[in-house]
Parts: C-alpha cells; sequence; structure tokens
C-alpha cells in the first residue's frame, strides 16, 4: 500500500513539472470556477423564493417537491457542462504538450467549443443521475443514504475518463462512458486505490494552506490595522485558492496523461516508463 501511494507522488511530482512548463494551463480551472460562482449566485434567488413556495404550499408530512428538482437537475446540468467544458479544454492541450506539441489556451477552447454537442448530452446524462440520487437521498434512512453514496462514488469512478475520451475522440456520450468503463476495468484494476495517493497529497496541500490561513485570520483578529487585515485576508484566501486551481489542473493532467498511456501511445518522456506501468494493473 505504501508504495502505491509513493508512486502516485512521485506521478503527481512530475505532473506538477508539465505545469509548471506551460503555467497558463491553470487558467482552465479558474474559468471553470467563475462559472461556477456565476451559475451558483443566478440560482441563489431563484432556490430561496421556489424553496418557500414550494414548502408553503405543501401539506402537513409532505415531501414532494417536484419543482426544486427541476430546478436542481438545471443546476447541475448548467454546471456539469461548464466544468466539462473547461476540461475538455485542459486536456485536449493537456495530451498536445505531451506529445511535445505546441498548443495555446485558445486552441484547447476550440476543441471543447467542437465538442459542445456532446458535451451538453453528458451533462443531461450526468444531472439525470445526479438528481435521481438526491431524490432517492432525501426519502430514505441512513442505509439508504449510504447506498445511494456508493452507488455516486461508483458513477464518478466509471466516469474517471470520460473527460479525455471526449478531448481526443470522437464519440457521443454514452460511448465515452461505456469506453471510461473499459479503460477503468482493463487498467486501472485493484491499483486504482493507490492512485488515490494523489488526493492525499492534495490534502495535506490543502490543510497547509488552511493552517497558513487560519493563523493570518487570527493574527488580523488582533489587528487594529486595516491595511495588515487586508492583506491578511488576502494572502490568507489567495493560497487556499492556489492549492486548489493547482491541485484541479494536476488531477486533470494526471488523467491525460494515464489516457494516453492506456491507449498504447508510449509515454512522455516528462513520465517515467516504469512509475507509470506501476501506476497500472492489468486484471
Amino acid at each position: 500500500m505504501f508504495e502505491k501511494f509513493s508512486r502516485s507522488w512521485e506521478l503527481m511530482g512530475q505532473c506538477w513539472d508539465v505545469l509548471r512548463e506551460d503555467k497558463a494551463l491553470a487558467i482552465f480551472p479558474v474559468f471553470s470556477a467563475l462559472a461556477i460562482l456565476v451559475i451558483a449566485g443566478s440560482f441563489a434567488m431563484p432556490v430561496w423564493v421556489l424553496t418557500h413556495v414550494t414548502n408553503a404550499g405543501l401539506a402537513p408530512g409532505s415531501t414532494t417537491r417536484h419543482p426544486l428538482y427541476f430546478l436542481m437537475f438545471f443546476f447541475y446540468l448548467v454546471s456539469y457542462g461548464a466544468v466539462t467544458f473547461f476540461n475538455t479544454a485542459l486536456v485536449a492541450v493537456a495530451l498536445k504538450r505531451l506529445q511535445h506539441e505546441p498548443a495555446s489556451v485558445g486552441y484547447g477552447l476550440k476543441i471543447a467549443l467542437s465538442k459542445w454537442p456532446v458535451i451538453l448530452l453528458y451533462a443531461i446524462i450526468a444531472a439525470s443521475v445526479g438528481t435521481v440520487l438526491r431524490a432517492i437521498e432525501e426519502r430514505v434512512g441512513i442505509v439508504g443514504r449510504l447506498i445511494t453514496g456508493l452507488i455516486g462514488l461508483a458513477w464518478t469512478v466509471a466516469t474517471a475518463m470520460v473527460v479525455p475520451i471526449l478531448a481526443a475522440e470522437d464519440t457521443g456520450p454514452f460511448g465515452a462512458i461505456e469506453r471510461s468503463v473499459a479503460l477503468l476495468r482493463d487498467t486501472w484494476g485493484e491499483n486504482l486505490i493507490g492512485n488515490g495517493g494523489i488526493g492525499l497529497a492534495t490534502f495535506f496541500a490543502q490543510f497547509f494552506a488552511f493552517g497558513v490561513a487560519f493563523v493570518l485570520f487570527s493574527m488580523m483578529a488582533q489587528s487594529n490595522s486595516l491595511p495588515f487585515e487586508f492583506l491578511a485576508a488576502s494572502v490568507g484566501i489567495g493560497l487556499i485558492a492556489l492549492v486548489a486551481i493547482v491541485s484541479a489542473t494536476l488531477q486533470t493532467i494526471y488523467s491525460a496523461a494515464l489516457y494516453r498511456y492506456a491507449q498504447g501511445e508510449g509515454h512522455w518522456d516528462g513520465f517515467d516508463k516504469n512509475l507509470l506501468e506501476n501506476a497500472f494493473s492489468v486484471r
């Protein structure tokens, strides 16, 4: 187990080298985060109004909230669509970089735009799954919630390679999901948990960022200087945001590298072949 996490840590470090060589790749998670903020802000007021109107119209003991589920589905649809769009753009550029070919932010956006019908259809599928799981979760007990949680986790794992497939192949959403499951089944196998080491590295980085932010906020609370308070708050929030952006970028670069290797296209010089081979476990 330790060796699996160690290999994932080394792969994360090599993904960092890719990002360091092309820092513009981090712009895509920034676009994605800004889109989510705008979407969340746009839905805040409708959700608040609809929640109060729906609750007021419910009979005692009733739990039917069809209008809310419709709004939830639409929120998921727009959110998944935005995230998948920018991730597809990032993977498109990353795949080019992994092949030593030039690619710009504009290139990634162009590829994502050319894939927008498929991205939209995939977002509809993902939003439907998310809405159904949420509706079930609200109607079952703790055991049912655990089951729906496991189903949601299985869905996340099964679709882990969808974005690289959308970026690199001409296929529909169902075909992308099927291909993702096949790649995971044929290559990741039991070693999937080893790749969780990348998530562990991200956790430690985030823990450090939150720790620094906490110290700065504590100092800010004891200070009577408005400029220092503003500076401390800016540094703390900026550090947390930076870790989140870098983490999201590295995860997507990593998925692009794994997809390329799973396709049998060899390995990029920036990635150690043995490390990549050990990151997979063929059944």
